[in-house]
Protein backbone atom coordinates (compact mmCIF):
# COMPACT_ATOMS: atom_id res chain seq x y z
CA UNK A 1 0.00 0.00 0.00
CA UNK A 2 1.59 3.28 -0.61
CA UNK A 3 1.97 6.20 1.67
CA UNK A 4 0.46 9.27 0.51
CA UNK A 5 2.69 12.13 -0.30
CA UNK A 6 2.85 15.78 0.27
CA UNK A 7 0.83 16.43 -2.89
CA UNK A 8 -1.90 13.96 -2.29
CA UNK A 9 -2.42 15.96 1.07
CA UNK A 10 -2.51 19.26 -1.03
CA UNK A 11 -5.67 18.01 -2.26
CA UNK A 12 -7.72 18.21 0.56
CA UNK A 13 -6.97 22.16 1.32
CA UNK A 14 -7.62 23.11 -1.85
CA UNK A 15 -8.86 27.38 -1.55
CA UNK A 16 -10.85 26.87 -4.81
CA UNK A 17 -13.15 24.00 -3.27
CA UNK A 18 -13.09 24.63 0.47
CA UNK A 19 -10.41 25.51 1.83
CA UNK A 20 -8.83 28.83 2.75
CA UNK A 21 -5.74 30.62 2.07
CA UNK A 22 -3.58 32.02 4.77
CA UNK A 23 0.62 33.70 5.09
CA UNK A 24 2.17 32.74 8.64
CA UNK A 25 3.97 35.32 9.88
CA UNK A 26 6.41 34.17 13.22
CA UNK A 27 7.05 36.62 15.96
CA UNK A 28 10.16 38.87 14.55
CA UNK A 29 9.98 36.89 11.09
CA UNK A 30 9.10 36.95 7.38
CA UNK A 31 5.71 36.28 6.35
CA UNK A 32 5.59 32.59 5.02
CA UNK A 33 4.20 32.41 0.84
CA UNK A 34 0.07 32.07 0.94
CA UNK A 35 -0.85 28.43 1.79
CA UNK A 36 -4.10 26.18 1.96
CA UNK A 37 -5.22 24.64 4.21
CA UNK A 38 -9.03 24.56 6.30
CA UNK A 39 -9.85 27.35 8.70
CA UNK A 40 -12.96 26.57 11.05
CA UNK A 41 -14.80 28.90 13.79
CA UNK A 42 -17.02 26.55 15.69
CA UNK A 43 -19.57 27.59 17.95
CA UNK A 44 -20.75 25.44 20.55
CA UNK A 45 -23.26 26.03 23.43
CA UNK A 46 -22.39 24.51 26.60
CA UNK A 47 -24.99 24.93 29.13
CA UNK A 48 -23.67 25.60 32.62
CA UNK A 49 -25.30 26.14 35.74
CA UNK A 50 -28.26 27.05 33.42
CA UNK A 51 -25.87 29.53 31.49
CA UNK A 52 -24.71 28.83 28.60
CA UNK A 53 -21.59 29.59 27.50
CA UNK A 54 -19.81 29.65 23.74
CA UNK A 55 -16.65 28.38 22.74
CA UNK A 56 -15.73 29.77 19.69
CA UNK A 57 -12.28 28.57 19.44
CA UNK A 58 -10.70 29.31 15.44
CA UNK A 59 -8.88 26.43 14.40
CA UNK A 60 -6.88 25.95 10.59
CA UNK A 61 -5.36 22.59 9.81
CA UNK A 62 -3.12 22.67 7.22
CA UNK A 63 0.11 20.86 5.74
CA UNK A 64 3.19 20.56 8.18
CA UNK A 65 5.09 21.26 5.35
CA UNK A 66 3.40 24.87 4.35
CA UNK A 67 4.84 25.92 8.21
CA UNK A 68 8.56 24.53 7.91
CA UNK A 69 10.05 27.89 10.68
CA UNK A 70 6.98 27.30 12.85
CA UNK A 71 8.17 24.96 16.43
CA UNK A 72 5.42 23.87 19.07
CA UNK A 73 5.73 26.78 21.85
CA UNK A 74 6.04 29.61 19.24
CA UNK A 75 4.70 32.45 20.83
CA UNK A 76 3.52 35.35 19.32
CA UNK A 77 3.23 34.13 16.00
CA UNK A 78 0.10 35.60 13.81
CA UNK A 79 -2.12 34.03 10.84
CA UNK A 80 -3.53 35.72 8.55
CA UNK A 81 -6.46 33.44 6.76
CA UNK A 82 -7.99 35.43 3.99
CA UNK A 83 -11.69 36.82 4.55
CA UNK A 84 -11.60 35.87 7.92
CA UNK A 85 -8.78 38.14 9.20
CA UNK A 86 -5.53 38.19 11.09
CA UNK A 87 -5.11 35.60 14.84
CA UNK A 88 -2.70 34.82 17.28
CA UNK A 89 -1.26 31.38 17.39
CA UNK A 90 -1.68 29.92 20.33
CA UNK A 91 -1.14 26.36 19.96
CA UNK A 92 0.84 23.79 16.95
CA UNK A 93 -0.21 20.12 17.22
CA UNK A 94 1.34 18.39 14.36
CA UNK A 95 -0.30 14.99 14.47
CA UNK A 96 2.52 12.88 13.06
CA UNK A 97 1.15 11.80 9.57
CA UNK A 98 2.01 15.81 8.14
CA UNK A 99 -0.83 17.57 9.19
CA UNK A 100 -0.79 20.31 11.73
CA UNK A 101 -3.66 22.10 13.56
CA UNK A 102 -3.29 25.54 14.74
CA UNK A 103 -5.44 26.51 17.45
CA UNK A 104 -6.10 30.37 16.85
CA UNK A 105 -7.16 33.26 19.28
CA UNK A 106 -7.66 36.98 18.45
CA UNK A 107 -4.58 39.31 17.94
Amino acid sequence: MPIESDADRAVFFSADEFGASAVYTPAGGAASDPFDGIFDRPTIGEPLNEVSTVDARPTFCCRASALPGAAVGDAGDQLAVAGAGTFEVVSIEPDGTGMVLLRLGAV
